[in-house]
């Protein structure tokens, strides 16, 4: 006599591995999403550095680079094209045109609240994409004392989800011994001196969580992961 499973005993099983598997599949499709997002900013960080220690191998000191009094496009082009260009590996160079074709026109906050961000394609920004395809915009700014401006990067250029805090992040460029730094690591205010003293990590975390997302950068470095 054969024995064997009944029809209704093999869909049965079918649901459940149907259910299992719509109750599972999401959650590992984020977790690998967010890994790969969080390896993308490692290796824009390390990217950002690298320029960083070549460019001061060839100007010396930051704090003696001969940065602009004003904070215009052009003082930005100026800051860019003499000090850190020259040291990226570069598939496209957007310069500081208007169209999309290193970064989206906007971009949506991780966590949904305040809409959309500026858009990254103004003459604020110089902008590029690197051989590994991730997308650079600097802009000059000197409001701050010590504060030479920022990098935005898209850690997987154009692709989705292109949200700030997911696959969009900010750096914080410092005109002296600090200068490149996760933002989120310091604070800026009109009083800012020389000394700066990091961030209290509840002040990181509710900029990351709910105001600035961008400034989720040193969160997910310093944590290696993205834990929201």
């Amino acid at each position: 006599m054969q024995k064997g499973f009944t029809l209704a005993e093999v869909l049965l099983t079918l649901a459940i591995i149907g259910v299992v598997a719509a109750l599972t599949v999401p959650a590992v499709i984020t977790k690998v999403s967010k890994d790969q997002y969080v390896v993308g900013l490692k290796k824009a960080y390390n990217t950002l550095k690298s320029v960083e220690r070549e460019a001061i191998q060839e100007h010396g000191p930051m704090e003696n680079w001969d940065w602009p009094a004003a904070r215009t496009p052009a003082d930005t082009t100026k800051v860019f094209n003499t000090y850190f260009k020259p040291h990226f590996d570069i598939l496209k160079d957007c310069g500081q045109s208007t169209d999309d074709g290193c970064f989206m026109n906007e971009y949506e906050f991780w966590n949904g609240s305040g809409g959309k961000i500026i858009s990254i394609n103004t003459s604020t920004y110089a902008r590029i994409i690197t051989s590994d395809g991730i997308s650079y915009a600097y802009a000059y700014d000197n409001r701050y004392k010590g504060y030479r401006g920022e990098f935005l990067v898209d850690v997987n250029s154009k692709k989705p989800p292109n949200k700030a805090g997911r696959d969009l992040f900010s750096f914080t460029i410092f005109g002296n011994d600090l200068g490149i730094k996760p933002s989120g690591s310091y604070k800026l205010s009109g009083d800012l001196n020389d000394n700066l003293n990091p961030m209290e990590t509840s002040y990181t975390e509710t900029y990351c969580m709910s105001s600035s997302p961008l400034w989720c950068t040193a969160k997910v470095l310093a944590e290696g992961a993205m834990n929201y």
